[in-house]
């Protein structure tokens, strides 16, 4: 468990929901044994009657009895008419006199026979305020009748309440005849029904969670198959902290270094066919002229002057050797465009390193009649990036300034400090580029004879640079007007200061 904790794992997630089904069962089972038992002890109107009824109807049955206490008959008369409303509540009002004994109930003789006495300051206790009818008074005898009193009221014959009661008007509920039987079978019913309702919630919860789990491996296994039939983008949330949100993650990173590496074989694919249809585009001309000129000689060699036969050598040998120079620049250009090109990036003087390739391509230029200029501004720091590279590049620009320049032209090559670090801009004074080509002159096999006056050129020289800057982050762009010369610019980063 090093890269979540134990309270986001999976194991802890189908605990805690499991817990909390058979909770939500628990309660539920316990809220129906006490209504179920709820609706055992209460009869209908009964528990009305204990709850808001039986203290003030005893009060007010007390009130009416107090001058009828010296006529027994009348007595007995008003409880056994009171005990008819209550007759089904499980009640009984009895009026119990001064020496403890049973004068009057409203189930007549039911408590004569088998009560003989209930202590007067027991009774004239309960008539306290703070008496608690829910204690036991003989916890020895859990159904006594003193236990199962829950109501007395005085009466006081002659009106005087500070003097002893004349009688207690004692309310009680009568003792319930269950058997063993009956309460057993209660119990194994109970047990019976919670044994049941237990198998049914952890049916029920397991059901639950293994939906969810499984909805969940559903969901990543429809990934893996979208994934399997071709949509390479598709990728699963991965968003939980759980094992299947971490499996979830491990398979959008499975699935980006496949994509990539199929991006890769796809881009090898791709490059090899261009390669292939480059090569047969742009040998064809000169494999065509080595044909013609080899065919002469061996066809018409013995008719051909020596000057002649030499000049021939010669063209083949310069077919050859321009053969030889766009091989060389094809697989250049591949490379790069696959990403297989390494860069050895150091600091280095740009200023110097243009200075040099200038010098190389001065006697080009003289020949074609073009002026080199190097326009570097002082100060400039030092670049980081790779020498050889950027050397190519400056190379190809000017080479194309001076080859597509005029008689008498410039090419000027211009250094100045930028916000990266330095800009470079290699302008010609040539015949410039049509708006329309513009778009296209760093496609490899662009057709330059078309945009420059009828000059040729292989259309990789542009390909090449355009690669090389951008393999360095920055970007080659291009200005020209036709008659107004071409300007190309980019950015090299500045080399970090130790």
């Amino acid at each position: 468990m090093s890269r979540w904790t134990f309270h986001r794992t999976l194991h802890f997630r189908i605990a805690l929901l499991f817990l909390a089904l058979l909770s939500v069962v628990f309660l539920t089972y316990s809220w129906w044994i006490e209504y179920s038992m709820n609706q055992a002890l209460w009869l209908p109107g009964e528990e009305e009657w204990y709850d808001n009824r039986r203290e003030a109807e005893a009060e007010s049955l007390a009130v009416h009895m107090t001058p009828l206490f010296a006529d027994s008959t009348a007595t007995a008369s008003a409880l056994a008419a009171y005990g008819q409303a209550v007759r089904g509540f499980d009640a009984e009002v009895a009026l119990i006199g001064p020496d403890g004994l049973v004068l009057h109930t409203t189930m007549p003789d039911s408590l004569s026979r088998v009560l003989v006495y209930v202590s007067p300051t027991l009774l004239d206790s309960m008539t306290a305020e703070d008496w608690d009818f829910e204690s036991y008074p003989y916890p020895a005898a859990i159904d006594a009748y003193e236990n199962r009193i829950n109501g007395v009221v005085p009466i006081f014959a002659d009106g005087d309440s500070t003097a002893a009661p004349d009688a207690w008007l004692v309310s009680s509920f009568r003792p319930l005849n269950i058997s063993m039987e009956e309460i057993e079978h209660d119990e194994r019913t109970r047990n019976l029904r919670g044994a049941a309702a237990i198998l049914l919630s952890s049916f029920l919860g397991g059901l639950v969670i293994l939906t969810w789990v499984s909805r969940r491996i559903r969901a990543l296994s429809r990934d893996l198959a979208a994934f399997r039939d071709g949509d390479f983008e598709h990728r699963a949330r991965g968003r939980a902290a759980d094992e299947i949100g971490a499996l979830e993650r491990s398979f959008n990173s499975m699935a980006d270094r496949l994509t990539g590496v199929i991006g890769r074989l796809r881009q090898s694919e791709d490059y090899r066919r261009q390669l292939t249809a480059n090569i047969s585009h742009d040998l064809r001309t000169p494999m065509a002229s080595l044909r013609g000129y080899v065919e002469t000689l061996t066809l018409r060699g013995q008719d051909l002057t020596d000057a002649e036969r030499e000049r021939h050598l010669r063209t083949i040998t310069s077919n050859l050797d321009n053969l030889e120079g766009l091989i060389e620049r094809l697989f250049e250009l591949t490379r790069l465009e696959s990403g297989q090109a390494e860069y050895r990036r150091e600091a280095f003087s740009l200023e110097e390193l243009a200075a040099d390739v200038l010098g190389r391509l001065d006697p080009q230029a003289r020949a074609a009649g073009v002026t080199l200029t190097l326009d570097a501004e002082a100060g400039l720091p030092l670049i980081f990036a790779d020498p050889l590279r950027i050397g190519q590049v400056l190379q190809n620009l000017a080479d194309n300034a001076i080859k597509f320049n005029r008689p008498g032209g410039e090419v000027r090559v211009s250094l100045r400090g930028a916000a990266a670090g330095v800009g470079i801009e290699v302008g010609d004074t040539g015949i410039g580029i049509g708006n329309e080509d513009l778009p296209h002159v760093f496609e490899r096999f662009y057709t330059v004879d078309k945009s420059r006056g009828g000059n040729t050129g292989s259309g990789l020289g542009l390909a090449i640079a355009h690669q090389i800057v951008t393999g360095h982050g920055a970007a080659l762009t291009v200005e020209s007007r036709v008659g107004g010369g071409t300007t190309f610019r980019f950015e090299l980063p500045a080399a970090a200061l130790d």
